[in-house]
């Protein structure tokens, strides 16, 4: 919901009058107050006349008549998807080894489109920050665009207005380049403003059982990030045990990536939120009510906790790169080896191998969304994992009601 300007610019919430001249294509961006309780999140946009909740059960018009108390609300319910929660167990078995041939192609890990993965709940919401971020986007091309024309036009005023003679020989031509240099600031200024009020004020408030749950999550996250290696998964392939000489079930192509605390920029909020970068372009920003999952600068999707199943395991991995410091090192093998896993003497400069030991997670929906990531320190992620799960169950049993 957005709330427009006329060509006059008259706007009642703002009591403000002022003129557009440069760009009359304008809206004024509501606010936007996110709210996480144990019902799960509610998102209220507007004010008075007209206010916009979307909820877990659905979304909620209210169009109020200033000054008469007379109200009108409308509701339309959401379809129940049978959401299920997270379930990234902490009881994590050793990965299987088992027999695979070289015909398997080669398995891209990827998630589906940005359009595909918004959770439903959340569509809504996600259509009002795609508004506001396209507005702001055209509004910045334009503010690049007048800044220099604004350098220009002072310059060449300056020029003369500096001087002794032009100023007075060329009057017009002089006060010419007065009112383009005044117009240019004026249309700067504007701009400026017309960037300020595009752009989507949040408050987030969270109750206070979900907010002790959601900053241990915080601090649970910090100090994965202090994981020495983290990678991205980027594709896998089956091998041929016996004609590579390898005891490795599969070839797995990965990117080390850096985990931190960051800011997304489509949700202005004050504090920085646990983030996952991706190697193959995109990222996850765990806010408090949804996480977002974004590609690109106009490619996102809003997900719900509820919405995102997780898988993690415990995995051997031959390493051939530097073995993290954190890491474990349970076994060794060779670059060529016999079926038994003995060194094959046939190959000359023959070297071992060590086995490390990593923890896997793999982060998928129903949508399409399929993320995987490895990380050295097992006992890091396993209590990430597990305050995922305790935020995520703090308002569970309502949002599946």
């Amino acid at each position: 919901m957005v709330a427009s300007l006329d060509n006059g610019g008259h706007h009642s919430k703002r009591s403000f009058l002022m003129s557009w001249r440069f760009r009359q294509s304008f809206t004024v961006v509501p606010g936007l107050r996110l709210s996480l309780s144990s019902r799960g999140l509610s998102a209220s946009i507007g004010g008075s006349p007209l206010t916009l909740n979307v909820g877990p059960h659905g979304v909620t018009e209210t169009l109020s008549i200033p000054g008469t108390g007379i109200s009108y609300r409308h509701h339309e319910s959401l379809p129940s998807n049978g959401r299920p929660s997270i379930d990234l167990p902490s009881n994590l078995p050793q990965q299987s080894l088992p027999q695979f041939t070289n015909t398997a192609p080669v398995e891209h890990i990827h998630s589906a489109s940005t359009e595909l993965l918004t959770s439903e709940t959340l569509k809504d919401l996600k259509r009002l920050i795609q508004t506001a971020s396209k507005q702001r986007d055209e509004i910045s091309r334009d503010l690049d665009s007048a800044l220099t024309e604004k350098i220009e036009a002072v310059s060449r005023f300056d020029k003369w207005d500096t001087g002794f003679l032009f100023k007075r020989v060329f009057k017009s031509a002089f006060e010419k380049r007065r009112a383009e240099a005044g117009t240019a600031t004026d249309k700067v200024t504007e701009l400026e403003e017309q960037l300020r009020l595009s752009t989507i004020a949040t408050h987030i408030e969270i109750e206070k059982e979900q907010a002790n749950l959601y900053y241990l999550l915080k601090d649970d996250f910090s100090a994965l990030c202090e994981c020495n290696s983290i990678w991205d998964v980027k594709t896998r392939q089956a091998t041929d045990q016996y004609h590579e000489r390898t005891i490795a079930n599969s070839r797995i192509e990965r990117e080390r990536v850096k985990f931190n605390l960051a800011s997304c920029d489509l949700i202005e909020w004050d504090e920085k939120v646990p983030h996952i970068r991706n190697a193959k372009g995109g990222s996850f920003f765990f806010y408090p009510g949804f996480i977002v999952y974004r590609t690109a600068r106009e490619a996102f999707s809003l997900i719900e906790y509820h919405d995102m199943k997780g898988r993690a395991s415990l995995v051997q991995f031959q390493e051939e790169d530097n073995v993290p410091s954190d890491a474990k090192v349970i076994g060794q093998t060779w670059a060529k080896c016999n079926k038994d896993g003995s060194r094959d003497k046939r190959f000359a400069n023959n070297y071992q191998i060590p086995i490390a030991q990593y923890i896997q997670v793999t982060l998928k929906n129903d949508s399409g969304l399929w993320e995987e990531f490895h990380f050295s320190n097992p006992q890091r992620l396993i209590t990430f994992l597990e305050s995922l799960n305790n935020f995520t169950s703090s308002f569970e049993a309502v949002a599946n009601g």
